[in-house]
């Protein structure tokens, strides 16, 4: 399942640009030190969902898809993380299982820190903890507006606020990190469809009317955003401040509806 790793990838600067961004050099020296770099092909299970806890992981390359498989065999994903991010501090913190499956997409390499290493890093750096608790508390209420948006936002709202999410414009429950890049969506029609528990025929009447406005471009198995703050104002209604942003979310946008674009720097 591992391979060996090149060593060319630099662990101080990973952890930097991560999970111990800005914290003193002599901590990210000690975290590089105690963590190895793994390297896993496409498709690959990380851990499984059910499954204890064996440590930590923070994304070097590539990317790791999470799923769960609903019961009736579909597998449904829920994030698609890239590096670098990172991964599993919820089974430590809590000591329950794994909540999801996680897979290699692509070729991938992490960096793994074993569950007692990482825990003598919280011990030794207590410092560490209000980094994750802040963390955690971003995703805790992104959880909170997931709970909200089912019972009443329109299904154009929801996919919206998924595809900005899964291209990490916004932040979601599984990921409070965000990047002003454009991004594609690693997910086919149907795995959205079960996302957000609709039909694959909803979806794709409303990526193809997305679409012709130029918001998206569909390719084959992903979806790429074109025009981020397009979207956004159909995602987030309530952002919208002046009477010309208002857009019907249950219609085809057009020239009058949707505002000129203005791309994400």
């Amino acid at each position: 399942m591992t391979n060996r790793v090149t060593p060319d990838i630099d662990k101080i600067a990973l952890l930097r640009s991560s999970w111990l961004a800005n914290f003193p050099d002599d901590i990210i020296a000690e975290a590089a030190a105690a963590g190895s770099l793994r390297a896993v092909k496409d498709g690959t299970l990380l851990h499984a969902r059910g499954a204890a806890c064996d440590g930590f992981y923070t994304i070097a390359s590539g990317s790791v898809r999470f799923s769960r498989t609903t019961a009736d065999g579909y597998a449904t994903t829920i994030a698609v993380l890239e590096a670098p991010n990172w991964f599993g501090e919820l089974s430590i913190f809590d000591g329950l299982p794994r909540t999801h499956d996680g897979r290699a997409s692509g070729p991938t390499v992490v960096l793994f820190h074993a569950k007692s290493d990482f825990k003598r890093l919280l011990a030794k750096h207590p410092i560490i903890y209000e980094r994750f608790a802040r963390m955690l508390s971003l995703r805790l209420r992104a959880t909170f507006d997931l709970v909200e948006e089912a019972a009443i936002a329109p299904l154009a709202q929801r996919l919206a606020r998924r595809l900005l999410e899964l291209a990490q414009f916004e932040p979601s429950a599984m990921n409070a990190a965000t990047t002003s890049r454009g991004r594609e969506v690693p997910l086919t029609q149907e795995e959205l469809g079960h996302l957000l528990g609709k039909s694959r025929q909803s979806i794709a009447k409303l990526l193809r009317t997305w679409e012709q406005a130029g918001l998206v471009q569909t390719k084959y198995g992903r979806v790429s955003i074109k025009k981020a703050d397009e979207l956004t104002r159909l995602a987030y209604p309530e952002r919208i401040s002046l009477p010309r942003f208002k857009v019907r979310l249950d219609a085809r946008p057009s020239a009058t509806s949707v505002p000129p674009s203005k791309e994400p720097t």
